[in-house]
Order: structure tokens, then C-alpha cells, then sequence
């Protein structure tokens, strides 16, 4: 719904993009070394791997997400988890401060935001 939401107000990307909160995960390039990372949030917990076959128990790198603090959530990122705890959608709630906070790279340890990394995937 949320997506839905702000296709009508515009918003191309993030219009389309949302359906990685039901994936739970993002697949997205390193800014620094284009290593294609896995960002996942969901039943098999909160990190980064490079590894796409993560859910099965692999010994791939993990690293742990770093979620945004939803105090200081700005803009759409604050408009969309506002409007998910209005809706008793708390699950998509804490899933928004991951794809609004920050991941480690699990090839090259760089630190990036995951929203950029999704806008810059999908805007070209």
C-alpha cells in the first residue's frame, strides 16, 4: 500500500522499489568496489553478504546492518515509517530504518547508505 501511496504523489522510484520490504532484501552494488551485495532483513536476520544463497546456512561473510535511528528519519524515509506505525504496521516500520540506515560492504568492508545504493541501482 505504501507503495501504491507514492506512486500516485510521484515518487518513480521508491514507487516501485518498496517490494524489497516484502522480499526482505535488496540486492545492490558496493558504491566503492561493485560487489553485488544482499542486504536482508528478514527471518534470517539483519546483514550483508555477497552471498546469494545466504538462506541456507552457508559460511558466507554477514555483516550486520546498521539501522537509522527513527528519531531522525527526514523526508520520504520519515513520511513512510510514520505513516506504517499509523497504520499498525510495525514490521514494516523497523524494516524501513534497515533500508534507510547503513550496510557494510561484505567484499570490501566499505560503510554505504542502503537507500542510495537501491536509487542509484534503479535510476539508470
Amino acid at each position: 500500500m505504501l507503495a501504491a501511496l507514492i506512486s500516485f504523489e510521484g515518487v518513480e522510484i521508491w514507487g516501485e522499489q518498496l517490494d524489497g520490504l516484502n522480499d526482505d532484501e535488496y540486492e545492490v552494488s558496493c558504491p566503492s568496489c561493485s560487489a553485488e551485495n544482499f542486504i536482508a532483513f528478514g527471518e534470517y536476520g539483519c546483514f550483508s553478504t555477497t552471498d546469494s544463497m545466504y538462506m541456507n546456512d552457508t559460511a558466507a561473510k554477514k555483516v550486520p546492518l546498521q539501522p537509522a535511528d527513527a528519531s531522525t528519519l527526514e523526508g520520504l524515509a520519515q513520511r513512510l515509517h510514520s505513516r506504517a506505525l499509523a497504520d499498525g504496521q510495525t514490521d514494516v516500520a523497523h524494516k524501513l530504518t534497515y533500508v534507510f540506515g547503513k550496510a557494510q560492504c561484505a567484499e570490501c568492508d566499505e560503510v554505504f547508505s542502503v537507500a542510495e545504493a537501491i536509487t542509484t541501482r534503479w535510476d539508470a
